[in-house]
C-alpha cells in the first residue's frame, strides 16, 4: 500500500477542479484546486466515484481486506482528503461543484433541485461531453433533460441490492464512453444507520471493493478514476468527533485491458 504525503493539503473541493482540467472545460467559480500529481498520467476522461462514509482512517483500517483498492492504490495515490461537511447532500454538492456548502446553499435534495448552481455533470454536457450519473433516485432526478446517460435507484432498498444495481449500471454506463461518470454507492453509511455491527460494515465495505474492481477493469487507461468518501462515519459508536474530519480519496487509471 502506498500513499502520497506533500505539503499541500487536499480537499474534496479538489475533485471538480482536477476532473474539469482534464476534461477541458471551466467552472465558473471554485473554491478548490486541481491535483497536480495526475498532470502527465494522459487521462482524457473522469469516473468520480463516491462512498458514502469511506472515511480515510476507515480506508486504512480495511485496506488489507479491500484488495481491488489496494491495488488501484499501488498503481495510484491514496490522498487524505477534508471533508467539508458531515451530510450527504452538501458534500455531494461540494464533490460536484468545488464549492463549499455556505457558498452553493445546498443542503437537502429539496435544495438541489432547486439550486441554480451548475455541477460539472451540467457543465461537461452543455460543452457537448456526454456524461453519466448513477445515484439513487432523488439526487438523479436533478439531472433530468441535462446530460445524456441518468440512471436512478431506489434507496428504499437493501444497501447490498443499491451497491450492486449500482455497480452494474455503472459498467453498463462506461460501455457507452462517457467523457465524465459520476456513481454513488450507500452501503456503508447505510449499514451503520441500520445499526449493524463491525461485521455487516465491513461486508459492505468489502462488496463496494468487489465492485470497485469491475468498473476499473471496464474503465479504460485514459480513465482517471477518482474515488472519494463523502464524509468518515457520522453515527453510531464508529463516530468521530475529536480530529478534523478526512476521507479517503483515491486517484488511479483504469486498467482497460489490463484489468481484462
Amino acid at each position: 500500500m502506498t500513499s502520497f504525503k506533500s505539503d499541500r493539503s487536499y480537499s474534496l473541493l479538489d475533485i471538480a477542479p482536477t476532473a474539469a482540467q482534464l476534461l477541458g472545460v471551466r467552472l465558473p467559480f471554485s473554491d478548490g484546486q486541481a491535483i497536480d500529481l495526475v498532470e502527465g498520467w494522459g487521462c482524457r476522461n473522469a469516473a468520480i466515484i463516491i462512498v458514502d462514509s469511506l472515511g480515510y482512517d476507515l480506508m486504512i483500517h480495511l485496506l488489507h481486506r479491500m484488495e481491488n483498492a489496494a491495488q488501484l492504490i499501488d498503481e495510484g495515490l491514496l490522498l487524505r482528503a477534508r471533508a467539508v461537511s458531515n451530510q450527504t447532500t452538501p458534500a455531494i454538492a461540494s464533490i460536484l461543484s468545488g464549492l463549499l456548502p455556505e457558498h452553493h446553499q445546498i443542503f437537502d435534495k429539496a435544495g438541489a433541485k432547486a439550486s441554480s448552481i451548475l455541477s460539472l455533470p451540467e457543465i461537461a454536457s452543455a460543452a457537448g461531453l456526454k456524461s453519466a450519473v448513477i445515484m439513487e433516485t432523488n439526487g438523479a432526478e436533478v439531472y433530468e433533460g441535462l446530460i445524456q446517460i441518468i440512471h436512478g435507484i431506489s434507496d428504499q432498498i437493501p444497501p447490498e441490492e443499491f451497491d450492486r444495481k449500482a455497480c452494474q449500471l455503472t459498467v453498463q454506463s462506461l460501455r457507452e464512453k462517457p467523457r465524465l461518470l459520476v456513481s454513488y454507492f450507500m452501503g456503508i453509511d447505510k449499514s451503520v444507520h441500520l445499526g449493524r455491527d463491525w461485521t455487516g460494515i465491513r461486508n459492505s465495505a468489502l462488496h463496494i471493493d468487489r465492485c470497485l474492481g469491475e468498473i476499473a477493469s471496464e474503465a479504460d487507461e485514459k480513465t482517471l478514476l477518482m474515488i472519494c468518501g463523502d464524509h468518515p462515519i457520522h453515527a453510531g459508536p464508529w463516530k468521530r468527533i475529536s480530529e478534523q474530519p478526512s476521507v479517503a480519496l483515491i486517484l488511479a487509471r483504469g486498467r482497460g485491458k489490463r484489468g481484462r
